[in-house]
């Protein structure tokens, strides 16, 4: 695997999004990662916007915690959420079919990660 920060990763989030694909949708998400370069962070989606913000927020959604390493996996696209979900490498709290949904707001092009993945 290619040496990924999650820091790099979380802040070009908004680069990789998707607003088209974000109609109608609203979600607070809560990232926890553990591991080497883990952290918390929280993701805001509303108005075809996606922010993100440092640290924990109040009220989330819905939260996803894993390690650093298996989050940039699933960002990259080289981890299925689901997959992983039911091997126990990532853990959910709130409605899981949202979560997943979510997914398909972010591209997994490579190219967007292009200077993070030299």
């Amino acid at each position: 695997m290619v040496d990924i920060k999650i820091q790099d990763l979380i802040d070009l989030l908004p680069k990789a999004f998707i607003p088209e694909n974000a109609k109608n949708t609203r979600a607070d998400i809560q990232i926890i990662a553990s591991g080497t370069g883990g952290g918390e962070w929280g993701i805001r989606i509303k108005d075809q916007k996606c922010e993100i913000e440092k640290g924990l927020i109040v009220g989330a959604d819905f939260s996803l915690t894993a390690s650093a390493e298996d989050i940039i996996k699933v960002f990259l696209g080289e981890l299925d959420p689901l997959k992983a979900y039911m091997r126990g490498k990532i853990q959910f709290k709130g409605k899981i079919k949202q979560a997943l949904a979510l997914t398909k707001l972010f591209s997994t092009d490579k190219q967007i990660y292009e200077g993070l993945l030299k």
